[in-house]
């Protein structure tokens, strides 16, 4: 993280850093969450599509299934 992102594809790697770090907005429907973890959750993504990065995310949460 202590690079800076130069090109769409570096951020788009840092998104996916942040959105491991920040698992647990993924963990309900985006309508079931609060203003700001909505307001990262939808960042986040937007910013790995603009980038071409693959995103689909599943928390932690269903490894015990």
């Amino acid at each position: 993280m202590a690079i800076p992102a130069r090109t769409i594809a570096g951020l788009g790697v840092k998104a996916r850093h942040v959105a491991y770090v920040i698992s647990e907005h993924w963990d309900a429907p985006i309508d079931q969450i609060d203003w700001d973890a909505r307001a990262v959750r939808s960042l986040v993504e937007a910013i790995c599509e603009v980038a071409s990065i693959p995103f689909s995310f599943e928390s932690n949460s269903k490894e015990d299934d």
